[in-house]
């Protein structure tokens, strides 16, 4: 009686796939490389300046003047991708702990040279460190100048990581059970694992309670006040997965 041996073909195969697996490495984050988003769709390489904002993000920075006093910090939607020179009538206003950039709708304080000229206020309290939004009597706030500004770490990339290892391992554990029961290839395997990982990156950066608080600037100008790493979405849905084969 002869048998057809079908079980030593199929073993052949998941050893094959799964030690090719093993040698291919799954580079996830921002990159500056093109990659696949967490439904498995091409994206380009993030642009450069995307780069430094993530790296800041995650590991903190403190950002300095060059070549300039003060960084001009818009504390205004007006304001947000503008600069002082965009407002031809803005003038500074000098309080007792801070300068700012402002306008007054009504009026051109502007002194003859076209320059903005420093007004004092009529009535500061010390040791009131509130900063100053909005409008107030006829005065809109646009700018707060700075010296510097130091932006904590909210890590999203290893903090992600790190508190959603069981998932991961739960993860990579079913590209496993593809390969061996599904038929599955090692490609395949990889994508699986990328994009679960990927995705759970995104969730990570969704709940705001995983990261310290946006400052009360930059919730002043915020479309999402409560969520320090989402404005326009363009930073969490920039994570991508990169299959590198060994």
């Amino acid at each position: 009686m002869w048998a057809e041996d079908n079980i030593t073909p199929e073993l052949d195969r998941i050893q094959k796939e799964l030690k090719k697996l093993s040698r291919m490495s799954i580079h996830i984050g921002i990159q500056g490389t093109p990659g696949y988003g967490v439904s498995g769709e091409g994206k380009g390489g993030a642009p450069a300046d995307l780069l430094t904002i993530a790296n800041v993000h995650e590991f903190g920075a403190t950002i300095k003047a060059k070549n300039v006093k003060n960084l001009a910090i818009p504390i205004a939607k007006k304001a947000v991708g503008k600069s002082p020179r965009d407002f031809p009538n803005l003038f500074f206003l000098q309080t007792e702990e801070f300068l700012y950039g402002c306008i007054d709708k009504n009026k051109h304080p502007s002194g003859p040279s076209g320059k903005p000229k420093d007004l004092k206020p009529k009535d500061k309290k010390p040791g009131n460190r509130q900063i100053k939004t909005g409008k107030e009597d006829g005065i809109e706030f646009l700018f707060i100048l700075m010296p510097s500004v130091s932006i904590p770490e909210r890590s999203f990339i290893r903090a992600g990581y790190d508190n959603n290892r069981q998932k991961i391992q739960e993860i990579a554990a079913d590209a496993v059970t593809g390969i061996v029961f599904n038929s599955w290839d090692a490609e395949t395997a990889a994508n699986h694992i990328g994009m679960g990982v990927v995705g759970e990156i995104q969730l990570y950066m969704n709940t705001p309670s995983n990261f310290k608080g946006k400052g009360s600037i930059t919730k002043a100008v915020s479309n999402w006040p409560d969520n320090p790493l989402v404005e326009s979405g363009r930073l969490r849905n920039s994570i991508t997965y990169r299959i590198e084969e060994g």
